[in-house]
């Protein structure tokens, strides 16, 4: 536990720590705020309500990497500032509107949301020791665990106690004050190394424009070039934002499955605790990989998260998929950690913002993915078929992805 301590004896990484949680706990409760205000405040259907979190969805992904890479141009504070006045003043008006203008002012809302993914983790690259920079980003997602586990069920409390229109303005404000706070401490999100141009020294060496692997090469050149994909797009680093992706969908068939399954099982009360063991077991495996001495590859943390979560549809019980769930869920903090440790070693510094924006992005397509692909699966095969697709995908592309980036390794070695 000593590097945790050494890392919280520095100012600007617990402070952004507690911030990121303030700003966090609410944005991450709004998906289930709206819901609920689509169908209760509103009196539309569950399938309205499922639009308006569809486009706050698709809004956040578009905006993470946008917001990232205008922190790495602007800095934060000139990066904060504009989603202070926007975010604040949409959601304190959203709840009052009718459905249609709901949608377009959860939009703008998305697209100018808080980059709460990019910039902590900025920070925490930023100020952590080299030597320590895994443990400060295994910090990092275990708050993003605790920030899930305490959100929603603090929003469902007093949603149905004050209503959804206080609910959602309360959000806007609390979320305020943790974004106020980030703006006006303004920690560094570039250390002194990365503003010299120095290297890591435990980076791996970064292929220039003209010699990177181009994914253009399978005949898309045209293609690729008119999307103006990023220079720091490699096959290392598409291949880290592929596995990213399959851990998105991972979870998110996970936790779409256990919800079907205990339904099936007549236990639909044990639904929260049962998804509360898979937050517990993933803070746990946070915790434990930020104190090994090495980590380990992405690919091979995806494999286990993979066959693990295949595993749970062995449970034949509340309690078992709880334990299983745990288990799975112990292979899910460390391979986001080592996803972004991963990132951040392979782009250069004054892209990192971006590139740890579209990690985010990464993650929620691959959530958004899971809910009609695993659905359908469990339409026509039951519960075990949502942990089996959800997991043997998983297991899949950690196989592609490992020869990816041993192929990445192999040009390397003949392009010096």
């Amino acid at each position: 536990m000593r590097s945790y301590g050494e890392l919280l004896r520095i100012r600007e990484i617990w402070t952004t720590l507690l911030l990121a949680m303030f700003t966090r706990i609410p944005l991450f409760s709004l998906g289930t705020v709206l819901t609920l205000h689509v169908v209760t405040s509103l009196g539309m259907k569950y399938s309205s309500a499922g639009l308006v979190t569809t486009v706050f969805t698709i809004a956040g992904m578009i905006s993470s990497p946008w917001r990232g890479s205008m922190v790495d141009r602007r800095g934060l504070r000139r990066t904060m500032m504009p989603s202070l006045i926007v975010v604040t003043a949409i959601w304190l008006v959203a709840p009052w509107l009718d459905y249609l203008p709901l949608l377009a002012v959860v939009a703008v809302g998305g697209l100018w949301n808080y980059p709460v993914y990019t910039v902590p983790r900025q920070v925490l690259i930023a100020r952590a020791p080299l030597s320590r920079r895994r443990a400060a980003l295994s910090l990092d997602s275990v708050s993003v665990e605790v920030c899930y586990m305490i959100g929603p069920t603090v929003a469902i409390i007093a949603a149905t106690t004050w209503g959804t229109r206080l609910t959602i303005m309360a959000c806007a404000l609390v979320a305020g004050i943790g974004a106020a706070g980030l703006t006006i401490l303004n920690p560094p999100t570039a250390s002194e190394a990365d503003a010299s141009g120095t290297p890591a020294v435990d980076a791996p060496p970064r292929m220039e424009a003209s010699t990177r692997p181009a994914l253009a090469s399978l005949g898309a050149r045209g293609v690729l070039n008119m999307l103006r994909l990023p220079r720091w797009l490699t096959l290392h680093t598409a291949a880290i934002l592929i596995a990213v992706v399959a851990a998105g969908f991972a979870l998110g068939g996970m936790e779409l499955t256990a919800v079907g399954q205990l339904r099936a099982m007549g236990a639909p009360q044990a639904i929260g605790w049962v998804l509360a063991a898979s937050g517990l077991g993933s803070a746990v495996g946070g915790i434990v990989y930020g104190m090994l001495p090495r980590g380990a590859s992405t690919p091979a943390l995806l494999m286990g998260l993979g066959a693990t979560t295949a595993l749970a549809a062995l449970a034949a019980n509340p309690w078992q998929a709880a334990g299983l769930l745990c288990l799975a869920g112990i292979f899910c903090a460390p391979t986001l950690t080592s996803s972004i440790d991963s990132l951040s070693a392979a782009v250069p510094a004054r892209s990192r913002g971006a590139a740890i924006g579209w990690q985010g992005s990464c993650m929620n397509a691959g959530t958004a993915m899971a809910a009609p692909l695993v659905g359908a699966a469990m339409d026509a095969s039951g519960w075990r078929s949502g942990y089996l697709l959800a997991g043997l995908l998983g297991v899949v592309i950690a196989v592609l992805v490992l020869g990816a980036v041993r192929l990445h390794r192999t040009r390397l070695v003949h392009a010096g």
